[in-house]
């Protein structure tokens, strides 16, 4: 993914007000440029600190599945955004 691209994303999921609790993290989609990419944080139970991460994108021509990482301080602004979301309810 061209660099741009990773950061607009993570900066679009870090105005997110919708979040998924799963399994595996709370999970947040956005669109970026005709794609629906889907952004990870670790669950709280992880064994150890791992950033965001992109996860996969969908667009027209299919789903394509990813796993590139977000720096620390994009995780946590996207951190203080689930956060945000999960007072609301």
């Amino acid at each position: 993914m061209e660099a741009a691209t990773t950061k607009a994303v993570f900066a679009e999921a870090a105005r997110s007000t919708s979040w998924k609790v799963t399994n595996l993290g709370p999970v947040t989609e956005v669109s970026h440029n005709g794609y629906t990419y889907s952004v990870q944080l670790p669950p709280a139970n992880a064994p150890k600190p791992y950033p965001a991460a992109i996860t996969y994108r969908e667009g027209c021509g299919g789903t394509d599945f990813l796993d590139v990482p977000a720096t620390w301080a994009q995780t946590a602004g996207i951190v203080e955004s689930a956060m945000a979301a999960s007072r609301l309810l």
